[in-house]
């Protein structure tokens, strides 16, 4: 990827310009904000590292400009070089425009980290953009049980991943398993499945706030994501829908009682940081599944990443 810096030291420049190009990152270095804008309005860098440290109101200006014109510029993603004394004073210094901010001295390990955040995320937004053209978009809800396909719940899941990683806050993910549903399958059919599959969403939607990410991960697998909450909350989330699979009268159609047994795996962290994946949340919420399962006295098992 071109990625266009806009700074002045030059002992920042070689940190830099070390950690991009060791990455296959091509590295075009500018002191002035005023041209670097010319290089972004031709199109040609759409990811951009600027050191506010030293001239904050031409970055902010710079913002400004990428911002009010994404019809000429598209989404141009701007990583902000801060210093530490800085931080408190980010947003009224330089305005809410910046996709992401890095305390300097650069930690080459963490600039690494970022630039491959933002690379995922230009990416996706490049994808979308291709398909909205072809208008081929992929629905982003299951046709059977109306929550987030498995797709749009892991863009939607990674964004709250982000913005938990950009206050260092919590992050939970919590995944549901009906244990007997091949068996409901075997033995009842698959339309009976679908509807069981049904139920359940209808439960764990009605136990959730009506703006959480949820989704139906894959055959009889749920997943749930979650900023900013800690992994008793979770705990608290999760045994409220379970109670409400419990308490629920799911009957065959002859009226015989469907018993339905569900495992719960939660994937939880106190501190997200640069090198924080959704696919290691949703494996270890997955595999703390199994150890539910495994279990004589807990179907909920909670694994800290």
């Amino acid at each position: 990827m071109d990625i266009l810096v806009i700074n002045t030291d030059l002992m920042d420049r070689s940190v830099i310009q070390q950690v991009l190009q060791y990455s296959d990152h091509k590295v075009t270095f500018t002191e002035n904000p005023g041209e670097a804008w010319k290089l972004i309005a031709d199109g040609h860098f759409r990811f951009v590292i600027a050191d506010a440290s030293g001239q904050g109101q031409s970055i902010h200006h710079l913002i400004q400009q990428a911002r009010s014109k994404p019809e000429l510029v598209g989404h141009v993603y701007i990583l902000i070089l801060v210093s530490k004394g800085q931080n408190g004073n980010l947003v009224s210094s330089l305005g809410v425009g910046a996709d992401d901010y890095l305390n300097k001295p650069i930690i080459p390990q963490e600039l690494k980290a970022r630039v491959s955040v933002g690379s995922r995320i230009l990416s996706m937004s490049e994808t979308l953009s291709q398909a909205r053209d072809q208008a081929d978009i992929t629905p982003m809800y299951d046709e059977l049980t109306g929550l987030l396909n498995k797709q749009a719940f892991y863009k939607v899941a990674q964004g709250e991943l982000e913005r938990a990683r950009r206050t260092s806050g919590e992050f939970c993910l919590i995944t549901l398993d009906i244990d007997n549903f091949k068996s409901i399958n075997d033995n009842h059919g698959h339309t009976i499945g679908n509807e069981v599959l049904q139920i359940i969403a209808n439960i764990i939607r009605e136990k959730s706030r009506p703006y959480d990410c949820i989704g139906h991960w894959d055959g009889d697998l749920f997943a749930l994501a979650f900023p900013g909450i800690v992994s008793t909350d979770a705990e608290k989330i999760t045994r409220r829908t379970l109670a409400g699979v419990q308490s629920s009268n799911i009957s065959l159609p002859d009226g015989t009682a469907l018993e339905i047994s569900i495992s719960a795996g939660i994937s939880a962290s106190q501190n997200i940081n640069a090198y924080a994946e959704i696919d290691s949340f949703i494996q270890s919420a997955e595999q703390a599944i199994n150890s539910s399962k495994q279990s004589d006295e807990e179907n909920i098992t909670v694994v800290f990443i």
